[in-house]
């Protein structure tokens, strides 16, 4: 459960006018991705796309386009293949752009350097310490140390799979909701050790990095852009209604995508937890402490500095949430998600709504929904879906039914 006995800053910091916060939130997004996420390297860069396959497929009444995304700078290019999957009807769709956390095939476990060779009683060991020195709340620190160490990578090719809740086609052809999917690892892997070797490689980044250069969350989340741009170009697609959506790791991308980038209609952020939706200060299960622990090459070097440290931060996770003001913004949790910490993000989501109120729209209600119950109010949302730590086809039901209330204009205020 949450600490309530802490200071949190004010989002609003005095604001009273959507100008006034138009303002604030240019300098709120400058020092949040400069401090936590990494700034790109300022290079000028290209983006170019060749469709490899456009193929109707039947069962589905819809089109599957395969295509390479190519990103250029002066110092060269870097290529990685996009899924879409658009359903056949006579106007344009709506489509939501998912940075994907999972593989489409077995990859090797790419541990933390203190963590390879260990055997996994002495993973559970580590995790259990690591809680035990970062001081952090767990209501099932066992079960914590699962999430942390004990999935299975599970399987999801983007191209051929229909029916993976993380990526449920069929089910939102059937409503009318185009999906387009990269793998956050063909964008830049995962991997500390070997960043950087993807996309961050052309804008010059080295092994060592200076205090507030990016890191791999900025780098998926400006991949996740650079398809937006490709998304754009589909005649299928209503540009205007364009989603960003992610999960765990990727779910902190897609805020940071979405918060960054207004030409994204809607953002959900989905069980992203710790560096995503759930505030930092009083947070149960992951720190900004654990995370550093095991993945500095997430964030700027600079952010170590907080480590334990969360209430010396200027501003906390419902300042990013807020910057997505005033367009949709859906943060969904899973209620048995300890790790990611349920009450944190909802508190982030409740928090960052008081910006909508400038927007003549109420903020979320103090009181968490029940398990598989939505909260909407105008272009805020939050569901909390009965289950563990994943991305389900609830997930991304809760997202298109929020943007068709936007859309036509019955979303509560």
């Amino acid at each position: 459960m949450h600490k309530t006995d802490l200071t949190i800053p004010d989002v609003l910091g005095g604001c009273e006018t959507a100008a006034a916060w138009e303002c604030r939130r240019a300098d709120i997004l400058e020092n949040l991705v400069q401090t936590e996420y990494g700034k790109r390297p300022d290079l000028p860069y290209e983006v170019s796309w060749s469709e490899r396959l456009r193929a109707s497929i039947d069962e589905l009444n819809a089109v599957h386009i395969h295509t390479e995304l190519t990103v250029r700078t002066e110092l060269g290019a870097y290529t990685f293949p996009v899924a879409v999957f658009l359903p056949k009807r006579d106007r344009k769709v709506p489509a939501a752009v998912l940075i994907c956390s999972q593989s489409k095939s077995i990859q090797p476990m790419q541990l933390p350097s203190v963590m390879a060779g260990k055997r996994p009683q002495e993973l559970a060991a580590m995790a259990k310490q690591a809680v035990s020195n970062f001081r952090t709340v767990l209501e099932n620190p066992a079960r914590s140390a699962s999430a942390m160490f004990g999935t299975k990578p599970v399987l999801l090719d983007l191209d051929s799979d229909y029916d993976n809740g993380h990526w449920p086609v069929r089910a939102m052809m059937k409503r009318g909701f185009g999906m387009v999917g990269f793998y956050a690892a063909d964008a830049e892997p995962d991997d500390a050790a070997r960043y950087p070797s993807g996309l961050a490689k052309i804008f010059g980044t080295e092994k060592e990095r200076s205090p507030h250069e990016w890191g791999v969350l900025a780098v998926w989340a400006f991949a996740a852009s650079c398809v937006r741009q490709y998304v754009c170009s589909l005649e299928e697609v209503d540009e205007k209604q364009i989603a960003v959506i992610g999960h765990s790791r990727c779910g902190k991308a897609a805020l940071l995508c979405g918060a960054s980038d207004t030409g994204f209609a809607a953002v959900m952020p989905n069980g992203s937890g710790c560096c995503g939706a759930a505030l930092s200060r009083g947070k149960s299960g992951e720190s900004i402490a654990s995370i550093q622990a095991f993945f500095p090459h997430w964030f700027a070097p600079s952010f170590r500095q907080y480590a334990g440290r969360e209430g010396e931060l200027p501003f906390d996770q419902h300042f990013l949430l807020a910057a997505v003001a005033p367009r949709l913004l859906h943060v969904g949790s899973g209620s048995e998600d300890f790790w990611a910490d349920p009450r944190s993000e909802h508190l982030g989501a409740q928090l960052a709504s008081r910006v909508w109120t400038l927007y003549g729209e109420d903020g979320l209600p103090v009181q968490m929904p029940e398990a598989d119950t939505a909260q909407v109010c105008g272009h805020v949302g939050y569901h909390l879906r009965r289950g563990p730590h994943k991305l389900d086809t609830y997930d991304w039901i809760c997202l298109q039914e929020h943007m068709n209330r936007v859309r036509e204009g019955t979303a509560e205020k």
